[in-house]
Order: C-alpha cells, then structure tokens, then sequence
C-alpha cells in the first residue's frame, strides 16, 4: 500500500545510478561550461576515471548498498603558466538524481554545524572525501594546480532540508622554492539535500528535469571564489563502518531497484552557473553508458527478495463495532545489514480488509469530502481539506528520516463514479509532510466495495519509487470512524498482494490474523448470534374511532443478527380509509417515484454501528396489488450519506387483510427478493440499527372503537433466517362515548314449500361515528326452522379450510353482501354450512371478497326445539355501512316455512353488541313479502260493513261487488287499513226481499310499483 513517497535524502553531489557509466563532455576552451561529467556507483574508489574503467568494476546490484558512490565534474578553465585557471568560478551547483536512488543520512551521526566550522567534527560523521583540483596562489604573483582531498561530513540538518553534508575544506601550504610558500585557506562547503516530491515551476534552470517523481536532488550554493575550482571528485562510502569502525554498521547508499533501471540507462541532471554570469544556468545530462555506448544498467531486479508483511490491529475485538483499526505495511530494507539487498519500491499495493469489516455508515454523520482542487496533489501548497474529512491519521517510517517524523492525515475525497467496486466512488486521499526534514507525500487511494458483501479492496497504484519500511495508517476511533468489524465471531486477517518496481510479479504479504469476539474481551460468542429486536409503537391520539397517526419502531443492538423481513399485524380496529388515497401505480411503486397524493407517512431508519449512527428517511407510498396483497407501500428513502449519494432504495410491502379477523398485516418480501430490506447498499452494509415506518397522512388511519387491551404483534425475520417476535400493547380510550344505533331488519317470503323451502333476508346498516359491531345473536320464529336435510350436506371444516370452492354445491345455502368505508368496492360472497365433526350442528360461514380482500365471519348455529338460533360472536371492529344477507328458497335452503307466514306475526328476538360493549335488544318484526292482501277481520252492522285488510305493500285497495258500493283506498305502505263499505241498491232490495242476505265479498289490490295482483273474500251475513 503506496502511502509514501521518496522519504530518501539527497545523495549529494552524485551517486546517480547503480553502475552508473563515466561520461566525458568536451568544452571548447575559453568558454565556461561543464568540461566533465561523470557519475558512478562503484565497488573500487578509482573505478570512474576517465570513463575508462571496466563495467565489472561498477557496482550494479539493485537494491543493493555500493561500496563507493562517485561525481566527478569539471569546469572550463585555461591553462596559465603551466597552471589551470577557472574560465568563470562557479557559483551554485545542483544535481538531480534518478528516480530510486537513495542515500540514508540516518546511517552516521551528525556533526553539528558548529563543530564543522571549527573544524572538529568526528570521524563517525563521516561519509565520504572530495578529491578537489585547483589552483594555488605561489609568490611573485605565481599560481599552480594543487590536487587535495577533503573530507565530507553527515551535518545536522536545517528545517526543511532532508540531508545535508559538509566539506571541510583546508588548502596545502606548497613549498616550491626556498622561502616561496603559498598560503592557506579554510572553508567550509555546504551540501543542500532536498526531494522533488511535487511539481516545481519551469524555470530557466529545471526546464527539462521532471520533476514530482520524488526524486533526490542536492545543491551548493555560494560556493567562494577561493580556492579556485576546477574539478571536484566527490567519494562517498556506500557502508561508512567500513572505513570507520567506530561508526554504526548501516548502508548509507541504496540502489534503485526498478525494472526500468535494470533495463535502460538512467539520466543524471547537472545544473552550474557562476559567479561572473549569476543565475544563467546550464543544464547537462550524464546516460549511463561506457564511452563506446554500452549501457550500464542495475542488475538482478527480477532476483530481489521481497516479502512484505501486513499487521492490522483493531482499537476493539468487539463484533460489531466502530473500529478505528490500525494498518501497518511493512517492507524490510536490511539498513543495518549492508551485505543484504533492500526490499525493491513498492508500485502498487491491494489491501483487502477482512471480510465483515466494512464501511460503517455511521460516519456518514458530519462526513464531507475533500476535492482534488483542496487537496492540491502534486504540490506543496496548503492543503485546504476540510476538517470534516479527516478519516484518521497516518505515518511513514523510512530510511534517511528518524521514524515518526513524517505524518499526515487520511482525508475521504470527492467520488469520482457511482459504482462501488470501481474504486472511484470510494476514495481516499494520503497526505503527510515533514516541514523539518523538507519531505512530504499527496496520494490518491482507491476503495472497491463488493456490491454484494461490502467487503473493501483499497489500491494505491503508481507509486514513485522511493524505499519505505513501514507505512502506518491509524483510523479515529469514535463512534464515527469509517470502519467496523465483523458481526460475527472468530478469526479473520487481511489480505494484500504488493507489487514492485522490480518487475516481479504481485505477491502476497504475510497477513497477521485477530479475532472477533462478542464483549472485546475475548468473550466467547453465542452460536447462533442473538436475534432479538425491540419493538414499540406510538398513536398521536388515543380516542376511539378517531383518525390518528400510528408508528411502528424497531430496534436492534449492536451484535445482534441483522434484520431481513418484518411482518407487523396492527391491533384490530386499527384501519385506513383506502378510498382517500390515491393508489401508486406499480411501476412508478417500484422506482419510488410515486406522487404525493399516494404518500401515507415517512419512513426512518438508522444505519451503522456504535452511538451514533445515520439517520435516513424518505416517504411511504399505498400502493395497489402488491406480490398477491391487495395493496402494498413503497417506501422510498434518498441514500444520501455525507458526499455519497447511493440512489434511492425502495423497500416494497404487502398490505393484507387477515380473513379471520380482518386484521391488517403489513410484511414486507422475504429476505433477498425484489423489493425486500437490504443488507448492502451501493457496498455499504446497512448495518440497520433502527427502522420506523409513521402514517401520518391526515384523516387516514383511525383508531379501534374497542377499548379492550389489544396489541401490535410482529415477526421478525434475520438476514441468516433467525426468527423473533415483538409486541407492544395498544389501547384507546372514551368508547363508552361512541353512539351505537345500528338497524336491523328482517324480511321473508310468502312463498314456501315443502320442496324449496323457505328464505330469509336480513339487513344491517349502521351510521358513520358509531361504535362497530362486534357480535349479532337472533333467535328465528318458530314458523322458520332449519331445514333437517341441508343441515346434513354441510362442508367438512377440512374441506373448507383448504379451498372452499372445494364444498359441496349444497352446502351453499346463500349469500352476503357488505359495504364498508375503508375499501372502494362492496364484499360479496357465498355462505356456506360447515360442519366441525363434533359439534352437533353446522356453522353459517359467510365468506366476503372484493377489492382483493376476503373476510370470513362465522355464526354459531344452534336449534332447540322449533327455535333455531345464529349468533355472529367475532365480527371484526371495523365500520359498516350495510350489510345483507340473503339464504334464498331452493332445493338447499337453508330453512323450511311450518305454517303461513301471511297470517301470524313473525317476531325475531335480536341482540346486537357493539364494539365498545353497548347492546341493543329487540323484537325484530319479519316483513312478509309476496302475500298479497288479506282480510284479517269483517264486522256487519245494519247495511254497513266494516273490513280489516292488510295490504302487502303501497298500493291501491278496492272492493267490488253488485251487491256493494264501490269503495276503493289508496295506501302509501304494507299496512292494515279498515274498510267501510255499505249495500248497494241492489242489496238492500235483495236484504228487505228475503230478510237475510249471504254474500261472498272480494277485495283486490294493486301494488304502487311494479308487481303482482292480489285478491282476498270473505262471506259475510246481513239479517233485517
């Protein structure tokens, strides 16, 4: 994992490649310029002369720690009096390095910069000599060229500088001639290390170096005037204990190990401008080749030992946790074992966290993101990363600084895609810097999430080559850090394959394991894990029957098995007006793009582990037919954490009734399916801690009308198919205050007999604001009994359980009809006479289905004597407008006529009970249909007759006879009406002629509405 940069210092004044070819430039005479330049690593101090050494005498193991690392440079000088004379005296100096090549200024001890300028500094701080020719002042004006060497020092650096030497400089005393002496100077050369970790601006003296890549580079500014250079040869020992042996066994110089080296010559940058000609730089480059062309490359790349490791150490072993782990990624570089190769640079690196540890959405909570504008990669300007993306911190222990010195912060960047195993949706951006060492590093890291399991692979790729041996990530640990462990328990370790420079290929780092356990103290986790959720739920306004809003929560603990399907059934009673609701069509229900005359509440849910975690909402949907359910929900919740946006998840939801009680069942898919809660989002495990779901739309859900203790009772369903179940206790209030004045009516026909029997229709309506029904018990006259050969075709209970279309046709012996305000559409359905083995006589099943709902309710049949009794004892607490029931006559009917129906009052002893507990009691009168009219009484009394006649319904009564006057009435209802009729002429003759008169009256009837005739007679007697 390529969290670094060069961390490596200059390697001052040269060294430039393993094996580095000896190049020599000519410069034409009386011109200032570079006349030689030749860099080299070497395994004999002498090997770079003139370029003319042979290529085994150059050091070329890659990675490797040479004996000697070798500049040698020279100016443009003219030659007089036999003596070499500077054409210009060079003022500055800069050489750049290959990228890879490194020196280690760790390796010795510093010499303070005071100690160098009194020239004291000990020989454990020292690296190196520099074999410098120039010129000596002699007597009488005379110069001559002097060869001296000077040794080079490790100096306690400046701020800013990552390595910095010294050449102290001391000029022989010559004696050419008796008495002519020259004289001596002292001086002190500085050596100024410094890395291209970012882009510097082109200026005249850098245009055609890259720079960025980090590598090292070294310059010496203000060089004096005296002594006269002409030529600087410029040793440093690759391991310094082997010329002092006081001085720690450490390699100081560090080959590249890149497969590009192995393969091409590298290029070495000189810069020089001088005194006379200030800041008119001229740049060289030195290849490394011999001088007749042959390349001289680093060697054994593909050989190199490698064997990274990885430690990652969690801050809690707890399951389910908030994790600030710690990730270690170590590569051994041998500096205190020069005889052994460094680890080659590292490339690239894939980091793949155990599975289970995952993001954790609970730093989303405050989370933002810092862009690539504020992160200013490629530079050493101000980072403006805003403190809200700071993820946790990171260090890089490497050669050439002390360990520590270099740290940074891990900051979460903009995404830059919206797919979750891209790597760029989740990224991360590595920065550090060392103001008092002049280092510093500006990554870009990218994080795939399995979209599947959330598992995360972080890759940084195309690093500089630059030696490291640990990198050190360290996230916070608070109940906001971006990671959390496994929910369940046991072993885990990481997994990283590395890649190097070197051209090998990816291998894999030894992983440390740890394990998961469920109190972070080792504690032994329950198998299975525990699934038990919390449940409560909350109602706005606790009255009976009035409109309030309801909420259902959950909750679920850390370590718990995580939730996968819900299914809540309400209280009974609890209902929603359907008709006020606009439904969601299916597609727009799935998309969750439903239009705000379909929205019902909100649902809200916390996502992450720990404290604290992410709260999201979005609204819910009634939707139509969902997954066979009549209706459903769609409930849509925007995915939006922080710079994240996962799109909008859509969890789906039936809405059933259940047929036995008409309570509403709310379940949402099993786990997996289309439309169920999910586990993972956009590669981010939910890690659901808490989920709401309120129906707040106004004048939507109204309450219960029973104010007994009711509950709202769930089952709940894990992500591995654990179950549980919850229930919280639900209960209104007033009930007693609810009017309750249901009517009920109850009509038969006239029409019976012995092969069809006879019918019954009974009506129940009830009035809006009242107390629901809860039970109908009535007792039939005895003129209407149970018909003895229906009773015995009843359905098998087991019959009718599975499929009750599955029931013998004569066990169907009706049908009902309910209107209700909840649904749009009317329940019909058949009624059934189900027996249930032991029970002496069959139950009146009525079975009512519209709008996709069903609802069976079950009357009690029972017969004592004549009198047959059915009592309705579990009607669901729901409104009703209307309902009808019809039990037709037929060859099944379900009842039998005992006498005339006509002529004896029919009187249905009836007690209905409402929800809240209040009865009403009464004689219901049955309304005879199909009689016609009748003559219940007749009474003479001189020439007048006086008739009692029942009419059937509204309509027009006449008498009619020769004998009698005309007489008709009209009546506005079934009544009786008396009738007063007198003799007519012809009668009273008929009477005073014989004394006494018999005569057969007729009375007829006309319905007002469209139906049958009908007529009656009586004879009656006249006496005189």
């Amino acid at each position: 994992m390529n969290f670094y940069r060069r961390l490596l210092l200059v390697c001052v004044l040269a060294c430039a490649i393993a094996g580095t070819a000896l190049v020599s430039m000519a410069q034409a005479a009386e011109e200032f310029g570079v006349s030689k330049w030749e860099a080299g690593t070497c395994k004999e101090s002498a090997c770079s002369i003139e370029g003319k050494a042979p290529a085994a005498e150059f050091y070329t193991q890659a990675a490797g720690h040479p004996n000697f690392g070798i500049t040698d440079f020279a100016f443009g000088y003219k030659e007089v009096l036999g003596a070499k004379e500077p054409i210009d005296h060079v003022k500055d100096v800069r050489v750049d390095l290959p990228p890879g090549l490194a020196v280690n200024p760790e390796a010795v001890e510093e010499c303070s910069e005071a100690l160098v300028e009194k020239f004291q500094c000990p020989k454990t701080a020292q690296v190196g000599e520099d074999e410098a020719v120039g010129t000596a002042e002699l007597t009488l004006g005379l110069k001559t060229t002097v060869t001296e060497h000077f040794p080079v020092f490790n100096i306690e650096r400046k701020p800013g500088e990552p390595a910095r030497f010294g050449v102290e400089v001391t000029s022989a005393t010559l004696e050419l001639a008796e008495g002519a002496t020259g004289h001596k100077l002292r001086s002190v050369i500085y050596l100024e290390g410094a890395i291209s970790w970012h882009q510097e601006p082109e200026t005249g003296e850098s245009t055609a170096v890259p720079t960025g890549d980090y590598h090292e580079y070294f310059e010496i500014k203000e060089i004096p005037t005296e002594p006269e250079i002409v030529e600087s040869r410029l040793i440093f020992w690759g391991v310094p204990h082997e010329h002092e042996l006081l001085s720690p066994n450490n390699a100081f110089l560090t080959m590249p190990s890149s497969a590009q080296a192995c393969a091409s010559p590298s290029i070495t940058y000189l810069h020089v401008d001088s005194h006379e000609h200030p800041g008119q730089f001229q740049l060289y480059k030195s290849e490394t080749r011999l001088e007749n062309g042959t390349p001289i490359t680093a060697t054994g790349c593909q050989s190199l030992p490698f064997s990274p490791g990885l430690s990652l150490t969690p801050q809690t072993t707890q399951s389910d946790l908030p994790d600030g782990a710690g990730v270690d990624l170590h590569l051994p570089q041998f500096i205190d074992e020069p005889s052994k190769t460094s680890s080659p640079d590292l490339q690239s690196a894939q980091v793949t966290l155990p599975e289970g540890m995952t993001i954790d959405p609970s730093a989303a909570n405050g989370l933002v993101a810092c862009t690539n504008q504020q992160i200013k990669i490629a530079t050493n300007e101000p980072i403006e990363c805003p403190a809200g993306s700071e993820l946790g911190e990171a260090s890089v222990n490497a050669p050439g600084i002390p360990n520590g010195s270099l740290k940074g912060t891990v900051y979460l960047a903009t995404p830059e895609g919206t797919q979750p195993e891209s790597g760029k949706e989740f990224r991360v951006f590595l920065a550090g810097e060392s103001s008092l060492y002049g280092v510093g590093l500006r990554l870009e890291g990218q994080i795939r999430a399995n979209s599947q399991t959330g598992r995360l692979t972080a890759t940084f790729a195309n690093n500089p080559e630059v030696p490291f041996e640990d990198v050190i990530l360290h996230f916070k640990q608070t109940a906001r850090t971006p990671l959390a462990n496994p929910l369940s328990c046991g072993g885990t370790e990481p997994l990283a394959s590395l890649t190097p420079y070197s051209g090998q290929p990816p291998t894999a780092a030894q992983a440390n394991s740890f394990s998961v356990d469920f109190d972070g103290q080792g504690g032994i986790c329950p198998n299975p894990l525990p699934f038990s959720l919390g449940q409560s739920t909350h109602s706005a306004n606790s009255t009976a029957g009035a409109y309030s809003s309801f909420t259902l929560n959950l909750t679920r603990a850390d370590g718990q098995q995580y939730l996968g399907r819900v299914q809540a059934t309400l209280p009974p009673g609890l209902l929603g007006d359907i008709p006020a609701v606009t439904l969601c069509a299916e597609a727009q229900a799935n998309a969750g793009t439903c239009s705000v005359a379909s929205k019902i509440g909100t649902a809200s849910v916390a996502a992450g582990s720990g404290g604290e975690p992410f709260a999201l909402s979005g609204p819910v949907y009634l939707t139509g037919p969902y997954d066979g359910a009549p209706y459903g929900l769609s409930i849509a919740v925007p995915a939006v954490a922080g710079p994240f946006n996962l799109g909008t998840v859509v969890v789906r939801a039936q809405i059933s009734v259940d047929p036995n009680t008409a309570r509403i069942i709310v379940g949402t898919p099993a786990f997996g399916s289309p439309g169920s809660l999910p586990a993972v989002v956009g590669g981010v495990p939910v890690r659901l801690k808490s989920v709401s779901l309120a129906v707040e739309r106004e004048k939507f859900m109204f309450n219960p009308t029973n104010c007994g203790a009711l509950k709202t009772e769930t089952t709940l369903t894990s992500t591995a198919g654990a179950l549980d179940g919850a229930s919280s206790p639900f209960q209104v209030g007033n009930c007693s205050s609810l009017p309750f004045k249901p009517k009920f009516t109850v009509s038969t026909s006239a029409k019976t007999s012995l092969l069809n029997g006879a019918s019954l229709k009974v009506k129940l309506t009830s009035g809006a604001g009242q107390a629901n029904i809860h039970e109908v018990h009535v007792e039939l006259p005895k003129l209407l009994v149970a018909r003895l050969s229906t009773l015995q075709k009843a359905c098998p209970d087991k019959t009718f359980d599975v499929n009750s279309a599955g029931c013998p046709a004569a066990s169907k012996v009706g049908v009902a009809t309910v209107s209700t305000p909840v649904l749009p559409g009317k329940l019909t359905g058949p009624a059934y006479l189900v027996s249930h083995g032991g029970v002496a006589f069959p139950d009146l099943e009525l079975i009512l289905s519209g709008d996709g709902v069903t609802v069976i309710l079950d009357g009690k049949t029972d017969i004592k004597g004549p009198i047959t009794s059915s009592t309705f004892s579990a009607i669901p607490d729901v409104p009703i407008n209307a309902f009808e029931l019809t039990l037709p006559t037929g060859r099944y009917s379900a009842l039998a006529g005992t006498g005339d129906l006509c002529t004896n009052k029919l009187i249905v002893p009836t007690v209905i009970t409402g929800q809240n507990a209040a009865k009403i009691t009464q004689a219901t009168k049955i309304s005879v249909t199909e009689c016609g009219v009748i003559i219940t009484s007749h009474k003479v009394k001189g020439d007048t007759l006086t008739l009692k006649v029942k009419t059937p319904a509204a309509g027009r009564v006449s008498i009619a006879g020769g004998k009698f006057k005309r007489l008709t009435r009209k009546v506005s209802k079934a009544t009786t009406v008396t009738l007063k009729v007198k003799l007519s002429k012809k009668g009273l003759t008929a009477l005073h002629r014989k004394g006494k008169l018999k005569i057969k009256v007729r009375v007829g009837f006309v319905p007002k509405e469209k139906g049958a005739t009908s007529k009656a007679s009586a004879n009656v007697k006249f006496k005189r």
